[in-house]
């Protein structure tokens, strides 16, 4: 049996690359390339003997989204259960807070079961007959914990005991599935939320007070696919994007997971494939990187990469670094470089243009009454903090200095 699991779409007409908001064949370029992802993930089911589709949460990226991302995932939906079932389960950003708004996965409308697709806003068990075979899916989607705060006895805990007890709850719930398996199918867990050992990815914006649920609590299903968590991991198969450039070795894609039975019938994953995605990249380039041999690297990195150039130089070098980004032409860079302040001194013989530390100092503490006597502790904690600069930025090994 082959299980697909593909979470996070965030499928939204906005966004930005490298600080720009850009439209492709009339949509949001981010738009735009998480439609290319969700065409290769077509493409593969298309193609490949899958079971079941699982897509745990954030199919949307917030609870109202626009017509064309609504269009882009109900094609992307209905194609993919022409082949086989795809469950949807809500995720943090479909979901409408309160009672406010209707949750995004409304759009799905009801009675959509008998033609392969189930969408699941609240825990429960859905079985399906794939190919033969059966599967009970049990989901568990991202908790609406305002809905708590219209009852007198929750409304005194703080964000954090909410938090914590919606995840004790949680974990009653999954406790309660796992006395409702079907021993002659496969148990499958699809949920959004994080489990206490996940790591976020670096660019991924975290609920405040985010639920966690132990990773013990899943050791009975046969498999258990999770949403919420872009970095693919244990349980999480990632986003199909890369967020920004926080997430540039970040790898964007799906899983693939195959299972047979052995002699007892127990399900056993024998497989567990990552397949990437054509997500946009993102690099990172030091600004004296880039003046090196940076126009070189950037036609390396090709035309649909983000670019960044960061660090810090003197007003004469940034002048420089403009100019040279100007002249690539390049649709794709953003420029995150730092200008170093200037000071100037006078000195016999000419100018110069930076005061060491100490001299800085004391530049400052002329004339000031009572500042004489602390002047040399103070040159004292200005030599620290500068060399503790230094080792945070790589110029001085710290082990050698000591």
């Amino acid at each position: 049996m082959r299980v697909l699991h593909s979470g996070d779409w965030h499928i939204s007409n906005t966004g930005v690359v490298a600080g720009r908001y850009v439209l492709r064949d009339g949509v949001n370029l981010c738009l735009w390339d998480k439609i290319q992802s969700i065409r290769a993930i077509c493409d593969y089911v298309a193609e490949n003997e899958i079971d079941l589709i699982a897509i745990p949460g954030d199919l949307f990226d917030k609870p109202n989204p626009e017509n064309v991302a609504i269009k882009v995932a109900v094609e992307a939906i209905e194609k993919l259960s022409e082949f086989a079932p795809v469950v949807i389960t809500k995720g943090n950003h479909d979901g409408g807070k309160g009672g406010e708004w209707a949750t995004a996965l409304s759009v799905f409308g009801s009675g959509l079961r008998k033609h392969g697709i189930y969408v699941s806003d609240r825990p429960e068990i859905i079985p399906i007959l794939s190919n033969q075979r059966k599967i009970q899916v049990f989901t568990l989607p991202y908790p609406r914990k305002s809905a708590l705060y219209t009852v007198p006895q929750y409304k005194t805990l703080s964000p954090e005991e909410l938090s914590r007890f919606v995840g004790f709850k949680m974990e009653e719930i999954l406790n309660g599935f796992t006395a409702q398996f079907d021993r002659y199918a496969l148990n499958v867990l699809v949920g959004h939320f994080t489990v206490a050992s996940g790591m976020y990815s670096p660019d991924q914006t975290v609920p405040p007070f985010d639920i966690s649920i132990r990773k013990e609590c899943f050791e009975k299903f046969d498999l258990v696919l999770l949403g919420h968590l872009h970095m693919p991991q244990e349980f999480y198969s990632g986003a199909i994007f890369r967020g920004g450039f926080g997430e540039e070795d970040t790898k964007a894609g799906f899983k693939v997971h195959e299972l047979s039975q052995n002699a007892d019938g127990a399900w056993i994953k024998t497989e567990e494939r990552f397949i990437e995605l054509p997500a946009r990249k993102y690099l990172t380039l030091r600004v004296d990187e880039f003046l090196e041999n940076g126009t070189e690297k950037i036609d390396e990195a090709g035309p649909e990469t983000a670019i960044r150039i960061k660090g810090r130089v003197k007003r004469y070098e940034y002048d420089e670094v403009v100019q040279k980004i100007k002249a690539l032409h390049y649709p794709f860079i953003k420029n995150a470089i730092e200008v170093e302040s200037e000071t100037v001194r006078v000195e016999e013989g000419g100018i110069s243009q930076e005061p060491t530390v100490e001299e800085a100092v004391r530049i400052w503490g002329q004339g000031k009454d009572g500042v004489d006597k602390f002047i040399e502790r103070l040159v004292e904690a200005a030599r620290d903090i500068e060399y503790q600069w230094k080792v945070g930025r790589g110029e001085i090994d710290e082990v050698s200095q000591n």
